[in-house]
């Protein structure tokens, strides 16, 4: 496009604002995009490629050039072009842009996108669509206020799972408990199998490491629950009602309440009763809360219970690659799983359950490595989804890492060609800090921070993506475990460097950071 390239052409890095103006201008004779050409809801779309050659431009340096970034991302949302430009924007503004301007820029481009989305039939979903992004970015840099905000003036909007969980966890680490009890009651008017949280109790206070050692403060997180036993109790009895009764069964909402009974210290007794009552109710009931219950204790990674339902309840090893059906075998004469009553007819869609359950398992078997080999020169000739490959690639890093193998664990980075998943890059960080490998564990933390490496997403999206927290913190707890000190306190400053995020009340990171400081003093008192 004759527009896109006069655009690039004006873009003068030694003097921005002439460089926004130019741009600004060139870029407005690009022409909108017919609101007729869409055929599918344009924040959905997964095989536009608008604008090749200026992304490639733009985010090869996204912290010096964010101002133009974030013009494109606002102009080609008002022209129509939306993905795949805001998707690739939206980890550049959670990195790199200050609270104020994030939140200004969410704002324009939600009217940006209603400017072109209005005449199409994707109106309501795509505006739906763009507020559960953004809340979910909020939640990503820690904009929360903004996030209740867009919560609190658009009643109707619909939160997917994902994005509410994200939400829920954010606001219970901030503390903010009003907002979660608001959060909960929407819920509660709308659903018998309703989502709950666990919040931290505001009335205990976090003591804190010594000034000279630590910078952080050290957080104490002690919970209570708004879900209560009896509010279970009365659950329990309406899923037993609408088991009796052959009722259908959603796979997703029996994993829900499982994770409430768990949380209020419900007995195994009672999930075999229900379980129980599900078989007897036939197909229609127990194939969604078998998947649902294996996927709870796959979210709890008691991958033992995994298999042992999948093989003694499906026994279906025929969708499974033949040296995984050995292994799930060798597993099950190991643990001795008692043979049940296998509903054969049917299977599991969401096989990577299975195969990364069996991956995660094989390090506590005999002469484990030649296995773990085996089973990935046979999974990388098979044709797996994106959220497959994702989900197994990275469990065999972590196996091969637990076996004392990181040549093998880099091996199947390197598999992945030039583009190769965002957790096999992240798992695969932590695998060499733990295995010693500093120089390389730098390398390549340095090589994701300048944002050049090319990564795939689970829905095999391709994108430029910087370093994520989660990168650092596993980088982090590597090189912790294998008490290595001087690259541990580099890789922090790293993260500091190069994350404008407020990690004071995130519990997962005050345990990596903990055991950091735990590190720092041995060293002292050495």
């Amino acid at each position: 496009m004759a527009y896109e390239q006069a655009a690039i052409s004006c873009l003068r890095w030694d003097n921005i604002e002439a460089s926004l103006l130019d741009f600004e201008a060139w870029f407005s004779l690009v022409p909108a995009r017919d609101p007729m050409d869409q055929t599918s809801p344009p924040l959905s779309e997964t095989d536009a490629d608008h604008f090749q050659d200026l992304r490639r431009v733009l985010f090869a340096s996204p912290s010096t050039r964010l101002p133009v970034i974030l013009l494109f991302g606002l102009l080609s949302a008002t022209k129509g072009y939306i993905q795949p430009v805001v998707n690739e924007t939206l980890p550049v503004l959670i990195r790199y842009a200050p609270a104020n301007v994030g939140i200004c820029w969410l704002r324009a481009v939600e009217q940006g996108i209603l400017q072109s989305s209005a005449a199409t039939p994707y109106f309501s979903d795509t505006l739906n669509h763009f507020r559960d992004l953004s809340i979910k970015v909020c939640c990503q840099a820690g904009w929360l206020s903004h996030a209740m905000t867009i919560m609190t003036t658009n009643s109707q909007i619909q939160l997917s799972t994902s994005t509410r969980m994200l939400l829920y966890n954010a606001l219970r680490d901030a503390g903010r408990i009003k907002d979660l009890s608001m959060l909960d009651r929407q819920v509660r008017l709308s659903n018998p199998w309703r989502s709950r949280m666990t919040i931290p109790s505001s009335d205990l206070k976090p003591t804190s490491l010594p000034p000279s050692i630590s910078s952080y403060p050290k957080a104490s997180y002690p919970t209570y629950c708004l879900v209560s036993r009896p509010e279970v109790a009365a659950e329990v009895r309406y899923i037993n009602h609408q088991l009796r009764g052959s009722n259908n069964v959603d796979a997703a909402n029996v994993t829900v309440f499982l994770s409430r009974l768990h949380e209020v210290g419900g007995t195994l007794r009672i999930i075999q009763l229900l379980r129980g009552r599900a078989l007897v109710a036939g197909p229609i009931c127990s194939v969604p809360w078998l998947k649902g219950e294996i996927m709870h204790h796959f979210n709890r990674r008691n991958y033992l219970e995994v298999l042992k339902l999948y093989l003694t309840h499906f026994n279906n090893e025929a969708q499974l690659p033949s040296p995984f059906s050995d292994a799930l075998r060798a597993i099950a004469t190991r643990y001795q799983f008692a043979p049940l009553t296998a509903l054969s007819n049917y299977s599991i869609s969401e096989r990577w359950m299975v195969l990364k359950a069996i991956i995660r398992l094989m390090p506590k078997l005999p002469e484990p490595l030649a296995t773990l080999r085996l089973l990935y020169d046979t999974y990388r000739l098979e044709k797996a989804s994106h959220k497959e490959a994702y989900n197994v690639r990275s469990a065999l890093i972590i196996a091969f890492g637990e076996c004392g193998a990181p040549d093998d664990a880099v091996r199947v980075l390197k598999d992945s060609g030039r583009a190769p998943y965002l957790k096999e890059v992240e798992t695969l960080a932590g695998v060499l800090a733990h295995a010693g490998r500093e120089e390389k564990t730098l390398a390549l933390l340095r090589y994701a921070e300048s944002g050049k490496m090319k990564m795939k997403l689970v829905d095999g999206r391709v994108m430029h993506i910087p370093a994520s927290l989660l990168m650092y913190e596993r980088v982090i707890r590597g090189f912790v475990k294998a008490g290595l000190l001087k690259p541990a306190l580099e890789a922090e400053t790293m993260m500091k460097n190069n994350l404008s995020l407020d990690f004071s009340r995130s519990k997962g990171h005050h345990g990596i950071i903990e055991a950091l400081r735990a590190l720092e003093i041995q060293d002292t008192q050495k």
